[in-house]
């Protein structure tokens, strides 16, 4: 298998692993000093550290207590990166359907991802975690 292709392959295995909450999986996919950048302006955006992961992690659960099932639509991979387009949806705890849409860059070093910038309809992600935040 290529680099590019163990490389996809860690992309699918991040998003299976968000989708069924395995945190142990996820923790060991990450270098310890991944940076997480979701560049926008909603409640959950900036960059993240592993810790701070986890946190928004909790918020998760909370506001949707069944997860959010990712399903990966496409991937490209070149050099270091795989840009991932993700469809994702949820029930809400309060019975609300959450239907995003993500399109995520991975950095990969050494079978670990080091680096991600996550983008997805922030307005969304606004109405069904600001209020998670603002407690």
């Amino acid at each position: 298998m290529s680099d590019l292709e163990k490389n996809k392959q860690i992309a699918r295995d991040f998003f299976a692993a968000l989708s069924a909450g395995n945190v142990g999986v996820l923790m060991n996919l990450f270098a310890p000093d991944v940076e997480i950048n979701i560049p926008n302006t909603s409640c959950l955006g900036g960059t993240l550290t592993l810790k701070d992961f986890g946190k928004v992690g909790g918020l998760l659960a909370q506001a949707c207590p069944a997860g959010v099932k990712l399903e990966v639509i496409e991937l490209t991979a070149e050099d270091d990166r795989v840009a991932c387009r993700v469809n994702g949806t949820a029930k809400t705890a309060a019975g609300e359907d959450y239907n995003n849409q993500y399109h995520m860059l991975l950095k990969i070093r050494d079978g670990k991802i080091y680096q991600t910038f996550e983008y997805m309809d922030s307005l969304l992600v606004e109405k069904i975690f600001g209020p998670l935040m603002k407690k």
